[in-house]
């Protein structure tokens, strides 16, 4: 075993027991389900040239209430980066993330903030840091579920295998717009 798979399983272990852990003020916290599909805008990226990128991202994940207003969780997703001129980079991050809620009612503004890793999903893509944040603005549809409008940055760093003919490791950033769906 490794020190980084050994850090990576830490963190996760981490962030899975402190979801899971309870106490008797845990009764009055509550656990929260949020899907989310975006379009992935250029920004900026490092490579040579600076090409323009598109994209597609969809997340799902569980927060978990610490208070009336603040929360923290992870989740998973699928990023898609497609460059102008051809070239097509797939992601799978795994993300531990924190959300603070203006409003205790869950409706209304919330800004969230995200770090995380992006495994390997095909032969091409060795492994890549993934971070951002954003601010949505959430409507009641019932008393269990809200509608989101999403914006925000979203970072991605693609690196390859050196067995890889392209060598060229770049950072890339992008806007998020998307939709969410939050179950409460």
């Amino acid at each position: 075993m490794n020190i980084k798979s050994f850090s990576l399983r830490s963190l996760f272990l981490f962030a899975a027991l402190l979801l899971l852990s309870n106490s008797a003020i845990s009764q009055q916290r509550r656990l929260i389900n949020y899907t989310e599909i975006s379009a992935l805008i250029h920004g900026s990226t490092s490579l040579t040239g600076n090409p323009t990128f598109n994209g597609f991202r969809t997340r799902t994940g569980i927060t978990k209430l610490l208070n009336e207003n603040f929360g923290i969780g992870f989740a998973l997703g699928t990023d898609n980066y497609r460059k102008s001129g051809g070239g097509n980079y797939n992601t799978l991050p795994i993300t531990l993330n924190a959300a603070y809620y203006l409003d205790p009612k869950l409706s209304g503004l919330k800004l969230d903030a995200y770090g995380g890793y992006a495994v390997k999903l095909f032969n091409n893509l060795s492994k890549g840091l993934t971070a951002g944040a954003g601010l949505s603005y959430s409507i009641p549809v019932n008393a269990g579920l809200n509608l989101g409008l999403q914006t925000g940055y979203n970072y991605q760093k693609i690196d390859f295998p050196p067995s890889f003919q392209i060598s060229e490791n770049f950072d890339m950033g992008t806007i998020r717009l998307g939709l969410g769906l939050t179950f409460k």
